[in-house]
């Protein structure tokens, strides 16, 4: 049973719920003060990981190669088209707006592309340890329980993709377990690290025109160019 994973969702459930709860109450000021906070932590989360890089040659050039698919996809403009339906019927709202999406997709990365995260979900399916999504929920629950003040309701239903995520990786960990070093892991948590800094920018209103969904794609082959230079550069 995948303890960790369940917690993490669980509390990330609850955060939201209570951020919900809260967020009539507060003020645009103290929300305006919560969201620039919010993207602060996530810059300096994003610089932690990046840290992180073995080959940082091969970090860049998977997500160049990334946003190149990820472009190509239109992801950002999928999602938002997807948020824009959810948030039509749980707010009642036709449109959300730029700001409003920004924070969408901020989120999303947060709960659902970390490299805390997913490295917690294969260590678990592969060693039985849920510890490090354990203590992932800590941060998630506090995450989600701002942001569902700021957001609403939208905020307690990215649990379902965030799920759906680990569940993916938990079960999947065996196949690719044999093929994973530390250095691939290395490398995927700085990119990983990168798309958090993006996300933190776009929260501070730092940098609001890059389409940070669109860079996901860099996470998946960041494995793929960490392992070809490793191999043929380093």
């Amino acid at each position: 049973m995948p303890v960790g994973i369940i917690t993490d969702v669980g509390v990330t459930v609850l955060g939201g719920i209570l951020g919900c709860l809260l967020g009539s109450k507060l003020s645009a000021r103290w929300k305006a003060l919560l969201n620039n906070l919010l993207g602060v932590a996530a810059m300096v989360m994003g610089i932690v990981l990046i840290l992180r890089v073995a080959n940082l040659s091969a970090a860049v050039l998977a997500l160049l190669a990334g946003a190149c698919v990820g472009q190509a996809l239109n992801l950002e403009q999928r999602v938002n088209a997807g948020a824009n339906a959810v948030m039509g019927k749980l707010l009642g709202s036709s449109q959300a707006d730029e700001g409003q999406l920004a924070q969408i997709s901020a989120a999303l990365v947060l709960f659902c592309c970390g490299g805390t995260g997913w490295f917690g979900a294969l260590n678990e399916g592969l060693t039985g340890d849920g510890s490090i999504l354990v203590t992932k929920a800590i941060l998630d629950g506090v995450t989600a329980c701002i942001f569902a003040a700021l957001l609403g309701k939208i905020i307690p239903c990215l649990a379902l993709p965030q799920l759906g995520v680990y569940l993916v990786l938990f079960f999947a960990s065996g196949l690719v377990s044999p093929f994973i070093t530390d250095t691939m892991i290395a490398d995927f948590s700085a990119v990983g690290g990168i798309i958090t800094l993006v996300a933190g920018m776009r929260l501070g209103g730092i940098k609001r025109d890059i389409p940070v969904l669109n860079l996901l794609p860099g996470l998946i082959l960041a494995f793929f160019f960490s392992a070809a230079w490793t191999a043929f550069v380093a």
